[in-house]
C-alpha cells in the first residue's frame, strides 16, 4: 500500500515541477492554462519568478520528501497547494474574482493526498 502512495504522490510533484519548467520556458502558454495573460514589465518578472518558484518548491519538496523519507518535506508543498485553494476562495468572497472550483478542488486533493503521505510514510516505510 505505501509503495501505491509513493507513486501516486510523485504524479502531482512532476505535474507541479512541469508546471515550474513551464513557467520558464513558455511563460506565455502556461499563464494562459491558469486564465492569465502574461504580464508586461516588472508584472512578468513577478508572475514568472513567483509562479515558477512556488511550483517548483511545492514539486521539489514532495521529491524530497517520498525520496528521503522525511515526512517534514510533505508540509510545505500542503501549505502551498492549500494556501492557494484558501486564498481562491478569499478572493471569490472578498475582491469579485471567479470562483475556480476547477483549479481548488485539485489543490485540497493534493492538500490532504500530500498530508495524508506526510502521515503514513516514513523512512522506515
Amino acid at each position: 500500500m505505501n509503495r501505491l502512495l509513493r507513486i501516486i504522490i510523485v504524479i502531482p510533484a512532476i505535474i507541479f515541477v512541469m508546471t515550474g519548467i513551464g513557467y520558464i520556458l513558455d511563460p506565455a502558454n502556461t499563464a494562459a492554462q491558469f486564465g492569465m495573460p502574461l504580464l508586461e514589465g516588472l508584472g512578468r518578472s513577478t508572475q514568472i519568478g513567483t509562479l515558477a518558484a512556488f511550483f517548483f518548491t511545492a514539486g521539489f519538496c514532495v521529491l524530497l520528501a517520498t525520496t528521503t523519507g522525511n515526512r517534514f518535506w510533505y508540509y510545505p508543498a500542503a501549505m502551498l497547494a492549500g494556501l492557494t485553494a484558501t486564498f481562491r476562495v478569499i478572493a471569490w468572497l472578498l475582491h469579485d474574482a471567479t470562483l475556480a472550483t476547477d483549479q481548488i478542488l485539485p489543490e485540497v486533493v493534493f492538500t490532504f493526498l500530500f498530508l495524508y503521505a506526510a502521515n503514513r510514510l516514513t523512512e522506515k516505510d
